[in-house]
């Protein structure tokens, strides 16, 4: 016997899925994870850097230019230990960064 094929879903009902569960993630979660990030890295770092995830207790920050990303990776233990403190609820483990853009 063949199943009827689901109607698509309005556009609307789809985004309003969506919202609700960010909204159920709690207020401010990428501002909190962004604060980490610069008490962690320091302004300066953060000026050339933003957080782009976690996944898999893996922060994955994005930076905007080599000298950032070599810097960056030469303080990588310390700046993990600082996220552990500050971002403890993520639990994060490693940090990786990647080129890209940091505005």
């Amino acid at each position: 016997m063949r199943r009827k094929a689901k109607k698509p879903e309005d556009i609307r009902d789809v985004v309003s899925k969506v919202i609700g569960k960010i909204e159920k993630q709690g207020p401010g979660k990428k501002e909190k994870i962004v604060a980490g990030w610069k008490k962690a890295a320091g302004e300066k770092a953060a000026s050339h850097s933003r957080p782009v995830s976690i996944r898999q207790k893996v922060l994955t920050i994005e930076v905007d230019s080599s000298t950032w990303f070599y810097a960056l990776n030469l303080k990588r233990a310390s700046i993990l230990k600082d996220i552990r403190k500050e971002l403890s609820e993520y639990r994060v483990e490693d940090i990786r960064f990647r080129m890209g853009e940091a505005a």
